[in-house]
């Protein structure tokens, strides 16, 4: 689970110790692992709590949880 989110808008975003230069708009946050939602953009994936979800989403990443 990522225990450090970093969101810096417009296109950067900080997961643990990995940096995601993307539009916000291509990224989602996923359902269906029993840990919690995930982020999702390409093959990257990693489970995050609902908190920082909700961080992300009102940040403008696609919620299809």
């Amino acid at each position: 689970m990522v225990k450090d989110l970093g969101i810096h808008p417009p296109n950067t975003l900080i997961l643990d110790s990995v940096t995601f230069c993307v539009d916000f708009a291509k990224v989602s946050i996923e359902g269906g692992h029993p840990m919690g939602p995930v982020f999702a953009y390409g093959a990257a994936r990693a489970v995050l709590s609902a908190t920082d979800a909700d961080r992300l989403v009102a940040a403008g990443v696609k919620d299809n949880r």
